[in-house]
């Protein structure tokens, strides 16, 4: 029972973080640069939006972020209009990273990679996590998808491989009990 627990558990956290169903999805790599200072970098793909994203904007927390600036590379620097706004300490207000494409955008089944974004981490975590984006449409200015950023992939398998090692241990300590209570019976 407590195994069917456990795979229901973290069936349903791998679904719901790997964003299946999503219509966009924004992966990223968080790279430590030293003395509080990190990297994200962002893959930016639409699945199955209808709609060609042509603008999106990533949020970074009051509190936990600031001295926000921008990394990306060329490409695809020189194809996104690229903007950061400072988290304000005055008004409580989030940071943010908006990019706008000056060109075709990104349609149906297609990835832009390479976004980047440095920051000084002021969290208590270890490591910054993922921030709530939008997709924006550049005319209206209307919220046309939204959600969470997701760790890349290799994320996902150092969780599994600390999952699969807990298991192992827990197992081998279980067999231990077992062997040491045979002897004394």
């Amino acid at each position: 029972m407590k195994r069917q627990i456990f795979m229901a558990v973290a069936f349903g956290f791998f679904f719901a973080a790997s964003g299946l169903g999503a219509s966009t999805q924004i992966i990223y790599k968080t790279s430590e640069l030293g003395s509080g200072r990190w990297q994200d970098t962002y893959d930016v793909t639409n699945i199955s939006l209808t709609e060609t994203i042509e603008e999106f904007t990533i949020w970074f927390d009051f509190g936990l972020y600031e001295d926000l600036a921008i990394e990306t590379p060329d490409p695809p620097a020189s194809n996104w209009s690229e903007i950061v706004l400072q988290p304000e300490p005055v008004l409580q207000d989030d940071g943010a990273y908006d990019a706008r494409a000056l060109g075709p955008g990104i349609g149906i089944g297609q990835i832009v990679t390479g976004f980047s974004v440095s920051f000084d981490w002021l969290g208590d975590a270890v490591m910054p996590g993922s921030q709530f984006y939008e997709i924006i449409n550049p005319d209206t200015y209307e919220t046309i998808d939204s959600g969470w950023t997701i760790p890349e992939p290799g994320t996902f398998l150092l969780l599994g491989l600390g999952i699969l090692t807990l298991k192992s241990t827990h197992r081998q300590i279980r067999n231990t009990k077992h062997e040491i209570r045979n002897k004394f019976e």
